[in-house]
């Protein structure tokens, strides 16, 4: 059984309520933190090894330790609770069941980077977890954990929830500090970063959600406890939206040295495939990471299983591996067809694109255009050629990494999968009324035992 840190709880009958979460050990780190220096509190998060869990994956003590201190000037902290990447939904699942978690961790976090007033920006959609977060807030209020001197200590914090319009574009930091300023959600080109000139153009962390609720274990048991959990550089748990063909989607917090073939067939976690299918493929850190074939997936490309973390995931760089990214894990079993799951992701980018940079802007439409040409049985052999040129010109040219996220999953797919792309373009007919299924690529090297 995986350690649990932030789900440990999630069970508990009432958990949303201050007095449940509290009589549960909640809170315990704020009391802690305060009787701590600000300088303190960073180390420890320096010390657990803790990483971005949007996608990024950087370093979140190192991250603290570039906010900018100039005198008499506020700081902020802003947590990301976008979370637009198609298959993830981890954050979702916290806030909803655990809001407290969060927003403790964001006292602490807050007191650490010496900001009196955050900010939560959540996307649109999650409309019903605003007031699922504002009551949290108001709840710690009530008992002294927000608001003017908290616990006595002269510390004063307030945390406000500001609702996106449901951009994916807004999971970028600067566009989010753009959007939750009141304008246009465009991306800001760098430098200077946020931690020099962020909201108002004060230093301002943004930081996901399950990043910030990560700091409540770190301060009650220490960084190092925290980091000698997971293997390598993926100290701590990882929570998991594991959906697609598999028996048992949903939110998972693992310690990340289990193996992908685990995670998937394990009756403890995705409970295998159903109706008896193989496994062809997966996308294992939500829509922008590299969709792996499931011999890619299950072993590196030296033939080791390859584990659910940071290093092991991204093992082979994107010509063997790919991301842990989000940890949006998505499943496709034999009957999926790649070419018009890459279009279904194209069509999205070329949606969410701000339009600011024409190398996305333009790529973007016509990777959308040329691959429902291909899909709709009408495509022609020069057109994957023609992707693979486009996606090149747009990666690494963009101000955000939103371009890099439109191309990469049509890299990837071109790269694995071409013998799928050539089949419906040599097929044209018979790809319309059936799928492409497996070949010796996607063909795992093994059938998995029973776990």
């Amino acid at each position: 059984m995986s350690k649990k840190l932030l789900l440990v709880n999630a069970n508990v009958p009432g958990i949303k309520s201050y007095g449940v979460y509290r009589r549960e050990g909640g809170y315990r780190s704020v009391e802690k933190a305060l009787k701590m220096q600000p300088a303190e509190i960073v180390e420890e998060v320096k010390k657990s090894g803790l990483r971005g869990r949007g996608g990024a994956g950087f370093p979140t003590g190192m991250k603290w330790s570039f906010i900018a201190k100039p005198e008499g000037v506020p700081r902020h902290l802003v947590v990301n609770a976008d979370e637009s990447e198609p298959g993830t939904f981890k954050d979702r699942y916290l806030m909803e069941f655990i809001p407290h978690y969060l927003i403790e961790g964001m006292i602490v976090s807050s007191f650490a980077l010496g900001s009196n007033v955050s900010y939560i920006y959540i996307r649109g959609e999650y409309a019903w977890i605003v007031d699922i977060l504002e009551q949290a807030i108001a709840e710690a209020k009530q008992n002294g954990f927000l608001g003017k001197n908290i616990l006595g200590t002269g510390f004063d914090c307030e945390i406000y929830v500001q609702r996106g319009a449901g951009a994916y574009i807004c999971g970028e930091e600067t566009a989010l500090i753009e959007s939750l300023e009141g304008k246009r959600g465009n991306p800001r080109i760098k430098p200077p970063f946020p931690a020099v000139k962020g909201v108002w153009e004060r230093p301002t962390v943004v930081n996901n959600v399950e990043t910030i609720a990560a700091v409540v274990p770190i301060i009650n048991d220490g960084g190092e406890e925290y980091a000698k959990i997971g293997v390598g550089k993926s100290t701590g748990t990882k929570l998991i939206s594991a959906c697609g063909n598999i028996n048992k989607p949903g939110v998972y917090e693992i310690d990340m040295t289990i193996s992908v073939e685990e995670f998937i067939y394990s009756d403890e976690w995705c409970g295998g495939i159903p109706n008896g299918k193989k496994l062809k493929a997966c996308i294992p850190g939500g829509s922008s990471v590299p969709i792996l074939p499931a011999n890619l997936l299950l072993t590196t490309a030296k033939g080791e299983k390859r584990l659910m973390n940071y290093e092991s995931l991204s093992d082979g760089g994107f010509a063997t591996g790919s991301m842990m990214g989000s940890g949006g894990f998505i499943v496709l079993d034999e009957d999926q067809c790649v070419v018009k799951h890459t279009y279904t992701l194209a069509r999205f980018y070329r949606h969410e694109s701000c339009g600011q940079c024409s190398p996305c802007r333009e790529g973007t439409g016509w990777m959308e255009k040329i691959l429902k040409k291909i899909d709709s049985g009408k495509g022609e052999l020069k057109d994957i050629d023609l992707l693979w040129d486009i996606q090149r010109k747009i990666e690494g040219n963009t101000i955000c990494p939103l371009g890099d996220a439109a191309a990469w999953p049509v890299a990837a797919a071109i790269r694995h999968f071409r013998d799928e792309f050539e089949w419906h373009i040599l097929n044209p007919e018979e790809c319309l009324r059936k799928n492409y299924g497996l070949a010796h690529y996607a063909d795992p090297i093994h059938v998995a035992a029973v776990v």
